[in-house]
């Protein structure tokens, strides 16, 4: 850093146009974001809350020491304690009440904004501040995390990493005990980031980024400042602990999932080579740009061919690896003259590469809601650039930029409260989605759905192929078309999909089911019995796939054997009123009446509806 950046904070140009920044700020977000608390719970907010039962029933272990994707097989997954806690402690303040949920969303919205300006206000003028923290408070690209419940991880986990930022920054120079605990006032920040979301890795360097840009106003006034490798050599007790906190995460992450990344691939990256993956991850950076300098243009799906694999270089390829060249290049040339700027396009450089597909495979090729605390790159450097106007800049030239300023965030403004209410419900978000992608994947997906339930049949299975020629390997759409043209008995092509939803995933049980019971169902119960067993191996015990060994052994004309394999069923399930049932009819067809009595009293002694497998197939799908 040299003198020029000695004034980042002085109390230049536009601190006489806010008497109560933080306010403002408060302000601004609520009244952004205040349609929001009408929505209801939509698309991901069912499978995570509304139909968790570590939720709704109140499983505080398993929600402290479970998955975040109920059902995750052994090896996958997510693992945010943080937030499922969190979750579960808001159906318990107010049940299904949605707008409890998004208030709470709303609340950490704008607390987090006021988080922002105090960092900025580290650095910068309080006008500058507030600009920065304002930009960031109406940002349309900020709709998908704060107006839909499980957005809730990014702001948990954005909440903790300002909250430790500005922790690190105020305590450098404090007495020893208090710097104790700073330290561990730290370490538990870092901790609830984690156990929010996993983006809050990035902590430890974003720290190193504050150090290094750290304002020249805040060395001992008179002495030389301590070089960046001196100032970090002084806070490694901090770096210790953090890199402390990140192996107790990791160990117990191992232990939760089984491995400790676990996250799927996104379903358009599954299978890829690692070098088509990296190009498929250059392809997205000018969608960053695009999304952050002009938010017009939103979505809820940025799956194929709304975004598109890249499988060799092509000019999207060009185009992504130039930016982020470009993006590096200036994040240097820039620390000199500019240094908040320089500090702004580091902050995303380094927060982005968890979800950018660069480094490991990502759930999504893009998602708006993973851009929330990258985004805060954004405010720093545009509060940069309002600073440098206010103090270099002709009072001409600053009306005409602010006035074009003002526009820009009263574009902005309306952009996010219109977007707002397309997080109502899954068909909101759908609908949109259909409206303003069609040619996603996801889109055409639900336009099948619509096409089937009003009746028309032929066109519901061309769209299920055209979005099985853009996902190829999106396993939850095999499965639904194969439960598609199972229902429509055209089982030549439920084969032929359930069997490549076999290969894409081999350990998941949806696709062994339903292709068991459609063979059974054609009288090649030799062939539903393989799949079944099949499944099993690969999978593990599994309540339906038992019941289906046990449908091809009635088949097969073997009720002992059938017998056999219901039990087995019951074992994996002895709620199962429907497998208790339907051992009632094979134990009465052995003649066995006593047995078969039992039986049937143990059937309507249980409360669940389950159906089972080998009798009805039903829709299959889900997250993935």
């Amino acid at each position: 850093m040299t003198d020029a950046a000695d004034g980042l904070r002085s109390e230049h140009g536009p601190d006489s146009w806010i008497s109560h920044p933080r306010l403002l700020v408060l302000f601004v977000a609520v009244a952004a974001y205040a349609n929001s608390l009408g929505n209801g719970f939509a698309y991901d907010d069912n499978r995570v809350v509304a139909m968790n039962p570590v939720v709704t029933l109140g499983r505080w272990s398993q929600a402290l020491l479970g998955p975040y994707w109920q059902g995750a097989r052994p090896g996958s997954g997510l693992y945010r304690p943080v937030t499922i806690a969190s979750l579960t402690a808001e159906w318990h303040t107010w049940g299904a009440s949605t707008v409890g949920f998004h208030a709470v969303n709303l609340a950490l919205h704008a607390v987090i904004c006021v988080l922002l300006y105090a960092l900025l206000r580290r650095f910068l003028s309080s006008g500058a501040a507030s600009a920065g923290a304002i930009l960031f408070a109406i940002h349309p690209i900020h709709v998908e995390a704060v107006a839909n419940v499980v957005g809730i991880s990014e702001l948990l986990a954005a909440a903790s990493f300002l909250g430790a930022c500005l922790l690190y920054l105020d305590g450098a120079r404090r007495a020893p005990a208090a710097r104790a605990v700073r330290l561990a006032g730290l370490a538990l920040l870092y901790l609830l980031g984690l156990g929010s979301k996993e983006i809050a890795v990035t902590l430890p360097a974003a720290l190193v980024l504050l150090e290094a840009f750290r304002p020249l106003g805040d060395a001992v006034r008179g002495s030389e400042r301590p070089g960046l490798a001196a100032r970090l050599r002084a806070e490694a007790p901090v770096f210790v602990a953090l890199i402390a906190v990140l192996g107790a995460y990791l160990v117990l992450r191992l232990s939760v999932l089984g491995t400790m990344t676990g996250e799927v691939p996104a379903p358009a990256l599954r299978g890829l080579p690692t070098a088509d993956r990296v190009l498929t991850a250059l392809t997205v950076w000018p969608e960053y740009l695009r999304l952050l300098v002009f938010p017009a243009d939103l979505s809820a799906d940025y799956s194929p061919a709304v975004l598109m694999v890249a499988h060799g270089v092509n000019l999207q390829v060009v185009l992504g690896a130039v930016m982020l060249m470009a993006l590096v290049g200036l994040t240097w040339l820039t620390r000199e003259r500019a240094p908040v700027m320089s500090l702004g396009l580091g902050w995303f450089l380094v927060t982005i590469l968890p979800v950018s597909n660069l480094i490991v495979p990502a759930g999504i090729l893009l998602a708006e809601r993973t851009l929330y605390l990258p985004s805060v790159g954004l405010a720093f450097i545009v509060a940069g650039m309002v600073s440098k106007v206010a103090s270099e800049a002709g009072p001409s030239a600053r009306r005409v930029l602010g006035a074009l300023a003002v526009l820009a965030g009263v574009a902005l403004f309306v952009r996010t409260v219109a977007r707002n209410p397309t997080w109502m419900s899954s068909y909101t978000v759908l609908n949109t989605l259909a409206i303003e992608h069609p040619e996603s994947s996801m889109a055409l997906q639900h336009r099948a759905e619509g096409l089937e339930r009003v009746g028309d049949i032929k066109d519901a299975a061309r769209m299920y192929d055209a979005a099985a020629t853009l996902a190829p390997n999106n396993y939850a759409l095999a499965v639904e078309i194969g439960d598609f043209y199972g229902r429509l008995r055209e089982y030549s092509k439920a084969d032929a999909a359930l069997r490549r939803a076999i290969r894409i995933v081999p350990d998941q049980a949806p696709a062994y089911r339903l292709l068991a019971a459609f063979l059974i169902r054609q009288g090649r119960a030799r062939e539903g019995y393989g799949v079944a067993l099949r499944g099993l191996a690969a999978v593990g015990p599994d309540r339906e796939l038992w019941s289906l060994v046990s449908e091809s052994y009635v088949a097969k004309g073997d009720l002992e054997a059938a017998v056999r394999a219901r039990r087995a069923a019951l074992g994996m399930d002895p709620a199962s009123s429907a497998d208790w049932s339907r051992l009632a009819d094979l134990l009465a067809a052995l003649g066995r009446t006593a047995q078969a009595d039992s039986a049937k009293a143990r059937a309507l002694a249980t409360d669940t509806t389950a159906v089972p497998a080998g009798h009805r197939v039903g829709r299959s799908g889900g997250h993935t």
